[in-house]
């Protein structure tokens, strides 16, 4: 008759241990799922964001042909959703080349842009995330 009791208790033991391992596996791996999907969309924020900046800097290199000068320094772009950096990298008569950084701590984007500038405007020729 011991045995028997012995065998129910080993047996509900170890259903237990077996259905806790199986809810906590669950468990992390819909929280690593949650975190996954929270940083896939703050990434695609930044992205919208950092775009954004490049259009500001498209702009403003439209406007003044110093903008960027001198080449290599950063022209920071505060927007409402944060701020950026764009370096002019280049300027080879009317071709330019522009990198925009979002300054964030945990979502970075950069794009690289080169584009022609002229008296009638912006051409783009490539734009580029790295």
């Amino acid at each position: 008759m011991e045995s028997k009791g012995f065998i129910a208790i080993s047996t509900v033991l170890i259903l237990s241990v077996v259905v806790v391992s199986i809810v906590s596996t669950v468990t992390l791996l819909a929280i690593g799922e949650g975190q996954s999907a929270l940083a896939l969309g703050k990434g695609e924020e930044t992205l919208l964001f950092v775009e954004g900046c490049v259009e500001d800097g498209l702009l403003k290199s439209a406007n003044s042909p110093s903008f960027g000068e001198p080449i290599g320094t950063p022209v920071y772009i505060t927007r409402p959703d944060g701020t950026c950096a764009v370096i002019i990298n280049s300027k080879t008569g009317i071709i330019w080349d522009m990198t925009v950084t979002t300054i964030a701590v945990l979502y970075k984007r950069t794009v690289r842009v080169n584009f022609s500038r002229n008296t009638t405007g912006i051409t783009l020729n490539s734009w580029v995330e790295i």
